[in-house]
């Protein structure tokens, strides 16, 4: 059942919005008006902690000044903020952990509606309810996540019940983007996307109607907000997702020399086409300026060592040569992914960005970093021989040409593959359902470097994603925002384009969620 807006506003917020209603566009919004309707808060310049509230991941958004940051505490706060919005015509822009690679999670003058203070997470036990169609698998434990949580705390808190949800590493991503477009991670093989155990969300709506949606309640929106992009249909304020119950894992890196890197491509994609779905792998090149590296190779086995060790020896067999260092360790899952994420030696309130806002801690010791990124959902075949030449050229070009100070990595993800690719591509909105892997490319610079040297880093980036065009299948992530991708409507939603393009007109006519790449 839907909540329409009049249920949820207070009558003080009524009183405001109403009053609103007399001057269509005010010069100034009142958002002290908006802060005395909200249970939850809004940050303002001139406010003490204005800096960190208008903040995103990225340094390099630091100049973007928001006209206000609000924090909504439930569902009816947000809706309040959307009225507002809408009423004041000003700009709108929801924020989960404030990702987005290309600063499209903050807006210059408007309001940005932050759903961090919506963290809670709780387990429903017994099986997950209204599995739909698209889920890896249709059992599992019910857990409701608020939408401002990290992927940090979230893993933690699911750990210790032995249970997780498919999701990335990095601790101080949120939830709800990662979902809202598809959502990877290291279970994926074995359970899918993590929009694939969305079971049912609450979802406010342009309208401000907070929406309980599901297969059965608003199924255009519910399949939409699996896999249709952050920022687009509605802003989320809870998600029921199924949980799978996780035990020990092994977790293995392998490297060989430089001079192997062709083999150790081709041997991994011939590898990575014939892994059980309890596996994730990588193979990685980290760039710093220095000689061109070898590659790094992990690996990370659900079901334990032992299953782990033989599919490293049929690695090595397809290679043609053992690695020249390996090394392999059996940890918890949550220990294994809080390891991988560079937390293992931290505690819960160190992995997190320091800060007293929402999603942010005084403790927090995470650091932020701006980079930029491309990337490609490769199709079945992956990389031949030339692709593979291509990108090592562009490797050792980095190291010839690129400033030191920053760095370069080229990644190829065995997400892939598994229950991910049983799922038809129409069942939800994430459409990349026959990929082998995914394919990202990453430059990273100092909040110091100047203008032309940021140039430098973006130009190799682009080259090496130019010079793989012949051979690339023309998806992208949504989740890798790319800001100088041209077709990218269909690169990120391939046939789902038009049936998202007919969510967001019942949903959002009026386009009140607007962004460079807003669907």
């Amino acid at each position: 059942m839907s909540l329409h807006r009049r249920q949820v506003l207070t009558s003080a917020a009524t009183a405001v919005l109403a009053g609103l209603g007399a001057a269509p566009r005010p010069r100034v919004p009142d958002y002290g008006a908006l802060a005395r309707s909200l249970d939850g808060r809004v940050v303002v310049p001139g406010d003490g902690d204005f800096a960190e509230a208008r903040r995103l991941f990225q340094p390099r958004y630091d100049a973007v000044a928001p006209g206000a940051v609000a924090y909504p505490a439930h569902a009816g706060d947000v809706a309040v903020c959307l009225e507002f919005a809408r009423r004041s015509a000003v700009p709108v822009v929801p924020r989960g952990g404030g990702h987005s690679y290309a600063g499209w999670s903050t807006c210059s003058a408007g309001l940005v509606v932050d759903v961090g203070a919506m963290a809670s997470v709780s387990v429903d036990g017994g099986s997950g309810s209204g599995s739909g169609s698209g889920s890896g698998s249709g059992s599992g434990t019910g857990v409701r996540i608020g939408a401002g949580a990290r992927l940090g705390d979230l893993g933690a808190s699911l750990a210790e019940r032995g249970l997780a949800v498919p999701a990335g590493l990095c601790p101080s991503v949120g939830i709800a983007g990662l979902t809202l477009g598809g959502g990877l991670g290291l279970s994926s093989r074995a359970y899918g996307t993590t929009a694939d155990q969305l079971t049912g969300a609450t979802a406010v709506t342009p309208d401000g109607t907070v929406r309980e949606v599901g297969p059965d309640r608003d199924p255009g929106l519910y399949w939409a907000l699996r896999g249709g992009g952050g920022g687009n249909f509605a802003v989320a304020t809870e998600f029921r997702f199924r949980a799978h119950p996780v035990t020990d894992c092994a977790f293995a890196e392998l490297h060989w020399p430089e001079a192997g890197s062709p083999a150790v491509l081709a041997g991994w994609q011939r590898w990575l086409a014939g892994l059980p779905d309890p596996f994730w792998s990588q193979v990685e090149f980290t760039l710093d300026g220095g000689p061109a590296p070898a590659p790094a190779v992990r690996v990370v086995c659900l079901d334990g060592r032992r299953e782990l060790e033989g599919q490293l020896t049929r690695l090595s067999d397809l290679v043609g040569s053992p690695a020249r260092d390996s090394w392999v360790v059996v940890r918890s899952y949550g220990d294994t992914v809080r390891a991988m994420s560079g937390c293992l030696e931290r505690t819960a309130a160190q992995c997190r960005l320091p800060g007293a806002l929402p999603g942010h801690d005084p403790q927090g010791r995470l650091g932020r970093e701006s980079y930029a990124a491309r990337s490609d959902f490769w199709p079945a075949g992956g990389l031949p021989e030339p692709a593979v030449a291509a990108v090592l050229a562009a490797v050792r070009r980095y190291a010839r040409s690129v400033p030191r100070g920053g760095a370069g990595v080229v990644q190829f993800d065995g997400v892939c593959g598994g229950a991910v690719n049983r799922v038809a591509a129409g069942d939800t909105a994430f459409a990349h359902r026959d990929s082998a892997f995914l394919a990202q490319y990453l430059v990273y610079w100092p909040q110091s470097a100047p203008a032309a040297e940021v140039a430098r880093h973006q130009d190799w980036l682009d080259g090496l994603w130019r010079d793989l065009r012949p051979w690339a299948g023309g998806s992208a992530y949504q989740n890798y925002t790319d800001p100088g991708l041209v077709g990218w409507r269909e690169a990120y939603y391939g046939p789902n384009l038009a049936r998202l393009e007919e969510v967001r007109r019942t949903y959002d006519p009026d386009r009140l969620f607007r962004f460079p790449q807003a669907v």
